[in-house]
């Protein structure tokens, strides 16, 4: 029963990122200013969980072992998903500018978007994404331990990290989709963790 549960929630869960920016994030122009600081807040605390988890040293602490543990990875995956959601349903709206995307522009932006996320699962396939997180029964890929080698082949040949190019674009086209301050706060603060 495990196995299923967590299949549809690691897969869904990720996915839970990609809405939000199709969903798009609260917007009003009269919102109080404190709203930013209060975003900027939620954010950072998921953030900082996040980074502690892929840390070396964190995870030789807590599970043995440099590379991980499939187990280690479920329960980042978990936290991730809970953390992400937590903060896409906490957070505030965000006043400033703004303006509705007339629909033509919107639906570039979708489009564009979806080519992004196409671009983040590049030679993705459920075996892969079973192995990145630490699906019961499926080896365990993406580490920093030795057992891994430098990718060097494909996109990998152009850019260190082709998922992180791809999320950088996505959030640069959930921007034609919700040309306002809110998507703008997300997109900035979700571009600067991955660089």
């Amino acid at each position: 029963m495990f196995k299923p549960a967590y299949w549809v929630f690691a897969y869904l869960g990720l996915m839970t990122i990609w809405a939000s920016f199709i969903m798009g994030f609260r917007y009003d122009p009269g919102a109080p200013a404190a709203n930013v600081a209060f975003n900027v807040v939620i954010y950072a605390a998921f953030i900082v969980v996040h980074i502690v988890m892929t840390m070396p040293a964190f995870k030789t602490r807590v599970y043995g072992t440099r590379a991980g543990t499939p187990m280690e990875r479920r329960i980042y995956i978990v936290v991730s998903v809970v953390t992400w959601l937590l903060v896409y349903w906490l957070h505030r709206p965000v006043g400033g500018p703004g303006w509705a995307a007339p629909a033509w522009l919107h639906y570039i932006g979708i489009c564009a978007f979806l080519l992004s996320v196409m671009g983040f699962f590049e030679f993705a396939t459920f075996d892969m994404l079973a192995q990145l997180v630490g699906m019961p029964g499926a080896a365990l890929s993406h580490s920093v331990g030795a057992e891994t080698p430098l990718m060097t082949q494909g996109p990998y040949s152009r850019v260190r990290h082709p998922m992180y190019r791809a999320a950088l674009l996505a959030n640069a086209c959930s921007l034609l989709m919700w040309p306002n301050a809110a998507q703008l706060l997300f997109a900035v603060m979700i571009s600067a963790s991955f660089v």
